[in-house]
């Protein structure tokens, strides 16, 4: 005998899982396992030029436009500002950012990078390059630009 399942559907009725498993066809959960992937595999690199994937978010933050807020920072680098607080603090020490009061409104501050943050920055650079090579492998030239432009509308979607 065939069980009936909660839906209503038999056993015999559901789909079959696929081959890579139960969520194969579930967009968030494959963004997320690449994702994972990913950071697993940036996660030791980094750790064997001894900075942790903090650090390099808000190394390559800063790199690709200075002078922001530590709100602008969390946001691109996808952390919780009082853990951000905490890195900045800890990374300013160590002389590879500064952070300067707004000279138009002194209630922000502004970070920057100091010449060793930026020299740890483009020594990381290449390896996170390599990365995204090895990931785009493969594609052509116009499949690239459309992973990247499928990418962003993602996100435009979600965050609307």
């Amino acid at each position: 005998m065939v069980k009936p399942m909660a839906s209503g559907t038999t056993a015999r009725d559901a789909p079959a899982p696929r081959a890579g498993g139960l969520y194969d066809d579930f967009l968030p959960y494959l963004i997320a396992r690449l994702a994972h992937q990913l950071n697993v595999e940036l996660v030791e690199m980094l750790r064997r030029k001894g900075i942790n994937l903090a650090r390099w978010r808000i190394l390559a933050v800063l790199a690709m436009g200075e002078g922001i807020t530590i709100n602008e920072i969390a946001d691109r680098a996808m952390m919780q500002q009082s853990a951000l607080s905490r890195v900045l603090m800890k990374m300013e020490t160590e002389d590879y950012v500064v952070r300067i009061p707004r000279r138009q409104d002194s209630r922000y501050v502004e970070v920057f990078l100091t010449d060793k943050g930026r020299a740890l920055f483009k020594s990381l650079d290449p390896l996170v390059r390599r990365r995204q090579k090895q990931l785009l492998e493969g594609l052509s030239p116009a499949e690239v630009e459309s992973a990247f432009k499928l990418v962003r509308r993602l996100i435009g979607n979600v965050e609307t």
